[in-house]
């Protein structure tokens, strides 16, 4: 019910009722991760430590979904994203490196929404 101090009370409830804001977040790791890693592999900071933000991100992903219980979507979400990773090499010799690279954050970021399931 609406507060008449909040006027927008019941589009959030709507909202929350509609999308589950965790999957987004979750679904947002592994695409960020894939594209600051690349960022700073190509700013010319070491690629050691590319690596390391690139895997930290995959592994926060993987504690948020370890959280609420869906072990068995943790690898496989992990598999999607270093095939996401090695995939987007090859295809940056085809459509250059920017755009490999933003391929594979929507490719392993749709497919961890996909495998995070709903509340």
């Amino acid at each position: 019910m609406a507060s008449r101090f909040d006027p927008f009370a019941s589009l959030r409830e709507a909202w929350s009722e509609q999308q589950d804001t965790r999957r987004w977040i979750i679904a947002g790791c592994p695409a960020v991760g894939l594209i600051i890693g690349f960022a700073l592999a190509d700013a010319g900071v070491d690629r050691l430590i590319a690596g390391v933000v690139l895997v930290a991100f995959g592994v926060v992903a993987a504690i948020l979904m370890g959280k609420k219980g869906w072990p068995w979507r943790i690898p496989l979400a992990g598999v999607v994203y270093a095939a996401a990773f090695a995939m987007a090499h090859p295809l940056a010799l085809i459509a250059g490196t920017w755009p490999a690279v933003v391929i594979a954050a929507i490719v392993s970021g749709a497919a961890t929404y996909e495998l995070t399931p709903h509340r």
